[in-house]
Formats: structure tokens, sequence, C-alpha cells
């Protein structure tokens, strides 16, 4: 995905671990970003460094521009990542894909970490087509699947919530019409069935 919600900003940053870290799905460049100026916040002292690979080829021609990430490349997703990282990230990424690529993608990013995975999705079904970037339309902003938080919890992820409210709910459209979903988001964090987002870790 291009971008992500500031709502995962400070569950996310915290979870990441040791040197070096993926970027799955780079986006913009957000992440990168983020471990470059607040490592602090995941108790490191130096930035790690972060490599990004995207399916969209546009998006990894910016991000190359902004000389952010140490290695970016273009690769479809879900298919073997060469290399080995300490973390692999990848925000928002999983509901792009068909219902049967996710277990091989989670394989793929399991394989591919030496030490967390860490994934965030939508909590719940965010049915939608490809949409317009600000490199262009993008067909790989298309959600096709949904990924429950049981099957998270079968491979061994812990769980988050992370905004307030999961997608669709008579609960999400109360508490945005009140405009106190962000007053109810550390709520979220632990019992993240009342997340907007799931955000999931796991230790390898």
């Amino acid at each position: 995905m291009s971008s992500s919600p500031t709502s995962l900003d400070p569950i996310v940053l915290p979870l990441v671990l040791g040197d070096t870290v993926l970027d799955v799905g780079c986006g913009y460049g957000r992440w990168a970003q983020l471990l470059r100026t607040n490592f602090w916040e995941a108790y490191m002292r130096n930035p790690p460094e972060v490599d990004g690979v995207d399916g969209f080829q546009p998006n990894v021609d910016a991000v190359k521009r902004l000389n952010i990430y140490r290695r970016v490349w273009c690769q479809l997703l879900p298919a073997k990542l060469d290399g080995v990282w300490d973390t692999v990230l990848a925000c928002e990424i999983l509901e792009h894909l068909e219902q049967s690529q996710i277990v091989p993608m989670l394989d793929s990013l399991e394989e591919a970490a030496r030490r967390r995975v860490i994934v965030t999705t939508p909590n719940g079904p965010m049915y939608r087509g490809g949409g317009h970037t600000i490199y262009g339309f993008n067909e790989l902003e298309a959600h096709r699947s949904f990924v429950s938080r049981r099957l998270l919890r079968a491979r061994g992820y812990r769980l988050h919530g992370a905004g307030f409210g999961p997608p669709g709910s008579r609960l999400r459209h109360f508490v945005t019409n009140m405009r106190v979903a962000g007053d109810l988001a550390s709520l979220s964090f632990h019992l993240p069935v009342l997340g907007y987002l799931t955000v999931a870790h796991k230790d390898l």
C-alpha cells in the first residue's frame, strides 16, 4: 500500500527489533522515514538499515529518489524474498492479496525474518477496487481478501488493535460521528476485537 494510518505509528514502532528491517509494500517510504527519525521509539541506539520492496514500480522509483532505503526493488507478492532481516514489516499488505495467497505470503514473511514479523491489516472486510495514488492509478491498491484474527493467532501471532471500531461496524459509525474514536484507541490496543486495524507480531 502507498501509505498507512498514523494510528499504527505508536504501536508498530516499538515492536521493531534489530539492525535490519524489510519494509514489505514500502509505498511512499513512510516506515523507513519513521525509523530514521524515531528509531528511539523502538528502543534502538541507532537507526536500522531498512530495505524496501513494492509491487508498483512508480512507488519504487519515487522512494529511490528519497535515498532513505539501503536497497529498494519492485517485486509482486507473494514470492520468495531474497534475503533475511531482523524484522520483516508488512503494514496494510495482506488484504491486497487474493484469499488463497494469504498463507503463502505469511510463510514467505516468516522465512525472511530472523527475529520478528509484524503485520497489520483491517479488522474486518474492506473490499474495494484499485485506486488513484499520487503516482497514478494502482490496481494493487484493491482490497481482495480479509485476514481474520483467528488465523493470525493460530500461526502464533500476538495481537493488538489500532484505531477504534471494526470497519463497517455500527460501533465505528457511532464513535466517528461522535468524534471520540481517538479517545478510545487505547482500549482497542488491549482488546483487538474493538480495533479498526489488527496489529500482529510473531517472534521466530
